[in-house]
Formats: structure tokens, C-alpha cells, sequence
């Protein structure tokens, strides 16, 4: 990727989590200047911290641009439409109750998102000649009569948000009120549905979200034996340069102890925040995470700081390099995928055993059992119940739950051990 001329420049803040953003921006003597210059991303991870009802100033002093890919953001499950999370953007109001945030998300919310709300909850009727008389009810008419709307939904406050919106709409713009009436016999749910999801694919590509096929390629296999190669070559790798930092998704999730290492001893901050934020993304759309899910995305940030801690291990202990010249040669994205393909191998190993031989164990050795089923994850783990010792954790009523990220060779180590006795288990019960 190459730098652009256009790209903004960052905005001063060095290794902020969310919390300490949102403090920062309303204590800065410009905040609306500031919220303008921050990464969307990281103005997502604010409002998601913080909740969308209560970052209503925050959507206020954004720009349209930024308010249209928060809710590319946070409007999907994978790529269908999460219908609660627009009801949620549909019910915000400031502190005066005024409509003055519904006016701003009807400028930049895809209203094909809107079609489809009124394809489904919305019936409408129109006659050449006005008429009194509803025709059925719950109807009502916003032109006297020529055009008879009636909502079909059970929900009180679904029912209110709609019929509000559709009422702002026919006072602000009627031709867009009653294109977005007509929509239904124009297009389909579905197709509606499928259009906008590959219009948020492109938008959020140009903001440092990979597309499907391009995050595959960032999660492709990359052995050790490759590793040494480069590292002794030391030729060009890839360059992140045009993604903008998310601070906080590299500074919420706790780091592992060489990773953390790094950070400290690098100078280029900026560069390293770059590639990992485009890395994160990668994941996000390769594991199928949704950006909306914040516990899940700093799960999946812990999770790929570990292997990147298990790549910087193994190249520091068997090729005698520092960390720091392991990641200037190869860079986050190589280290990332060499200790990614390290813990895919336990997930290959794990997934011979049957889910009948672990429910077996499920009752006999339930540490067994979790370090079977996070073995068998989309991105393995190891369960909070173990120790990197192999000994169980206790949690407050019993074993730890949970589970943690694989980070170090002895943590596999752990793993592999656990997989092997299971198989040794099914070996010894089929004799």
C-alpha cells in the first residue's frame, strides 16, 4: 500500500485507550477539531466503550463522513443487517429532546437500509383521488389523504421511531418520502440488503479494512524455514503506510510480554499502530468477527499479539536475533502469520478428535475437555483452567473459566500435550 498525499495526518495522541480518548477529547480546548481528526475506528471504539446514547455530543461534532462508516461499523452482523442496532441510531435525542440528531443521521445513513425498514413494517396505499376514509386501521395520511401509510409492527417503540422518521422525511424532502415508499415494488429486501452490504465493503476498504480475498493472502501460511530464509536476506517486506492508527485497539487489550517489549523499544510508534491496526482489521473480516462486538475484536487483538509474542520466541531463541531486528526485517504482518500457522497446527490436530470422544471426557477430566474445545476454535486458545505448567485453575466457584490467548512456546507446548493424551485416551478405550 503507498502513501497518499491525501491521507490526514494523525492526531497527537500516543497510546490512549478508550476511556482516556473520550476524557481527552472533552478536555481539549477544540474537541469538535479533534473528534474531526480522529480515525473513525477509533471514534467507534469511544462510542462503543462508552455506549451510543451516551456519546450523542460525539455523533454531533462528527463529520457526515465519519457518522456514515460508524454505522458501517456497527449496523452489521456479518453481512446481514443488525435490525436492533438501527433502532438504537433511530431512538438518539439530545439533552432537549430536539430532532436535530435525527436530521443529521438521515443525511449520512444509507437509505436503502431505510427501504428496508419500510419494506417490511411499513403498508401503503395510494389513491388518484383523496379520501377520508382510512383503509384500515392504524393508517394515517401525511397529504390528505392521497397516500395512506399504515406500521405493521407490535413493537411500541419501533412503531414510534418509524412513524417519527417517516414524518421527518415527508416534512424535509416529500420526492424522497415517497421514493422510499415506492422501494418495495422496485427492489427486494434481499436486494436491497446485498447492495448496501457491498457499498460498506468498499467504504471501509478505503479506510484500512481489507477486503475478503486480501485478508485470506494477509492469513496465508508462513513457516519457520521461510522466516530464517528472509531474516538472513533481509529483503523489502510490505509496508503499511496509508491506514490510519486505531490507538486504542492496540492499547486496550493487554499485550504479551515480547510484544510488549517491542513497543518499547521501537521508535516508530506510528508505523507499528498502522500495522497492526490493519492486521486487526485483516482478522476481523477473515474470522468473521463483527466490529460492533468490542469484547470479541479486543479477544481477537489479545489473540493475535499472542502469536506474534510466539513468533518473536522462536526466532529470538533459535536464530539468535533480537526483537527488534525480527521485526524490522520481517515486519507484524510476518511474525503475525508465522505464529498464526504455528496454532492453526493445534487446531488440525484438534479437530481429528470427535466431538463424541470429548463429550467422553466432558465429566472425568474437564480440563481435557477445554483444552480440546479451544484447540478446535476458528483461532485456537487455551483454556483459563490450566496453567502454563499444566496445573488447574481455580476460579471462585470451582475451575477457572474462559479461556487466553496463546502467546508462548510453552503454552502450546501445553496444548499439544493435552491433545496427544486425549488421543492416547481414544486409542486405549478402542483396544
Amino acid at each position: 500500500m503507498s502513501k497518499s498525499e491525501n491521507t490526514p495526518v494523525a492526531a497527537p495522541f500516543r497510546g490512549h485507550t478508550c476511556r482516556e480518548l473520550y476524557r481527552a477529547i472533552f478536555e481539549a480546548e477544540a474537541p469538535e477539531q479533534m473528534v474531526r481528526q480522529l480515525p473513525v475506528q477509533s471514534l467507534f471504539m469511544v462510542v462503543k466503550q462508552m455506549g451510543l446514547p451516551s456519546c450523542v455530543d460525539l455523533i454531533s461534532m462528527a463529520t457526515l463522513e465519519q457518522c456514515r462508516l460508524l454505522t458501517d461499523l456497527d449496523l452489521w452482523h456479518g453481512d446481514t443487517l443488525n435490525e436492533e442496532a438501527i433502532w438504537e441510531w433511530l431512538a438518539l435525542t439530545d439533552e432537549g429532546d430536539t430532532l436535530e440528531v435525527l436530521q443529521k443521521i438521515l443525511k449520512f445513513i444509507d437509505l436503502k437500509l431505510v427501504a428496508m425498514l419500510i419494506s417490511k413494517y411499513v403498508e401503503t396505499k395510494v389513491f388518484e383521488d383523496p379520501t377520508e376514509q382510512p383503509p384500515g386501521p392504524g393508517f394515517h395520511t401525511p397529504d390528505k389523504g392521497y397516500t395512506w401509510i399504515g406500521i405493521k409492527t407490535e413493537n411500541s417503540d419501533h412503531h414510534f421511531l418509524l412513524a417519527r422518521l417517516l414524518a421527518m422525511i415527508f416534512e424535509t424532502n416529500t420526492e424522497l418520502f415517497y421514493q422510499l415508499l415506492a422501494s418495495p415494488s422496485v427492489a427486494t429486501t434481499t436486494m436491497l440488503e446485498e447492495e448496501s452490504y457491498q457499498e460498506r465493503i468498499k467504504r471501509l476498504a478505503a479506510e484500512g479494512v481489507p477486503e475478503p480475498e486480501i485478508a485470506a493472502s494477509l492469513h496465508a501460511p508462513y513457516s519457520f524455514a521461510e522466516a530464517l530464509k528472509d531474516l538472513h536476506e533481509r529483503g523489502p517486506r510490505r509496508v503499511i503506510e496509508d491506514v490510519r492508527p486505531v490507538e486504542p485497539l492496540l492499547y486496550e487489550a493487554r499485550s504479551s510480554r515480547l510484544f510488549a517489549e517491542l513497543l518499547r523499544r521501537i521508535s516508530d510508534h506510528e508505523t507499528v499502530e498502522m500495522e497492526f491496526t490493519y492486521l486487526l482489521n485483516a482478522a476481523v473480516v477473515r474470522f468473521g468477527v463483527d466490529f460492533s462486538d468490542q469484547e470479541k475484536v479486543l479477544e481477537l487483538c489479545e489473540k493475535i499479539k499472542g502469536a506474534i509474542n510466539l513468533a518473536l520466541e522462536k526466532l529470538v531463541k533459535d536464530s539468535d536475533r533480537s526483537v527488534l531486528d525480527a521485526y524490522q526485517v520481517l515486519g507484524l504482518e510476518k511474525l503475525y502469520r508465522l505464529g498464526l500457522t504455528d496454532i492453526l497446527s493445534l487446531r488440525a490436530q484438534a479437530r481429528k478428535v470427535s466431538l463424541e470422544a470429548a463429550e467422553q471426557i466432558r465429566n472425568t477430566d474437564p480440563v481435557l475437555f477445554s483444552i480440546v474445545a479451544c484447540a478446535r476454535e476458528a483461532f485456537p486458545s487455551v483454556p483459563a483452567c490450566v496453567d502454563d505448567n499444566g496445573a488447574p485453575v481455580e476460579g471462585p466457584t470451582g475451575l477457572a473459566t474462559g479461556s487466553r490467548p496463546i502467546e508462548s512456546v510453552q503454552t502450546m507446548a501445553i496444548a499439544r500435550q493435552g491433545l496427544e493424551r486425549i488421543v492416547a485416551l481414544m486409542s486405549s478405550g478402542a483396544q
